[in-house]
């Protein structure tokens, strides 16, 4: 209780993505929110980053025990077909590990995730009666690796408002599926963002899943964007969960590059 009532008051001061002139790169990282915002036509962008997953407490031998999940390279590549829509494609390198009192007892090799193949279409642009919106779509699987939960999907509304000044909020709202249409987990996130000034963005963030058949998993993070020029972005953030059975610690940084035509 007390995390939350934290990630609230700070909710209310901080921020999500960041505001940025309309020449300026835009990107879906590094938070888990997907922005409305779709790349310009023939444009290519690339977005890519590390983060480290780790789980201790209750559910292990000893408090020096540790699950651990590198995502070596995960990489999101989009494409502006029109100025409604994207296409999209996602992979991810990753390994997990185990530690028990300082020693790696469990290590796995580099693995390729599910490629996630989909496509961002513009429902609403600079109404100023509705927040900018967008619908998400990604299906894939084991492509280059079997990974044994056949196809999967993402499907969410992403919403996009500004606040005032320079203050914006962003939600998703969706479902993430897998065997199939056999396992469904309803999905959230929200993000506020704050533009320090034109180069400089802080947010901070809350997102969760609701499994099928599972326990909810709740976490939060918070980070800072920092825009070169207007085509290369780079971000660090950190995080931590607020249900027990979420990871304890969340760190990651990453960059994204847009190729104009």
């Amino acid at each position: 209780m007390k995390r939350i009532t934290v990630f609230i008051c700070l909710t209310l001061c901080l921020s999500a993505t960041v505001l940025r002139a309309q020449d300026n790169i835009y990107t879906d990282r590094p938070t888990q929110t997907t922005a409305s915002a779709v790349v310009p036509v023939g444009a290519f962008q690339i977005e890519t980053g590390f983060f480290l997953l780790e789980y201790t407490g209750p559910g292990f031998f000893s408090p020096n025990d540790k699950f651990q999940y590198f995502s070596i390279n995960n990489t999101l590549l989009r494409y502006g077909i029109s100025d409604r829509i994207e296409l999209r494609l996602s992979q991810e390198l990753s390994k997990v590990r185990q530690v028990m009192d300082g020693a790696t007892v469990f290590s796995t090799r580099l693995t390729v995730a599910p490629t996630m193949i989909g496509a961002k279409f513009k429902l609403v642009k600079d109404n100023p009666n509705f927040p900018d919106m967008s619908l998400v779509t990604s299906f894939g699987g084991g492509i280059f690796e079997e990974t044994g939960t056949g196809l999967q999907s993402d499907i969410r509304l992403a919403l996009d408002a500004p606040l005032g000044g320079n203050l914006t909020l962003s939600s998703n709202l969706g479902v993430g599926l897998s065997n199939g249409f056999d396992n469904a987990s309803p999905l959230y996130t929200l993000v506020v963002g704050y533009g320090v000034n034109d180069k400089l963005g802080v947010f901070i963030e809350s997102y969760g899943s609701f499994p099928e058949g599972g326990t909810s998993n709740h976490a939060m993070d918070a980070g800072l964007t920092y825009l070169v020029n207007s085509s290369l972005q780079l971000d660090v953030y950190g995080g931590t969960g607020i249900s027990s059975n979420s990871a304890n610690l969340l760190l990651g940084f990453g960059l994204s590059k847009r190729f104009l035509r």
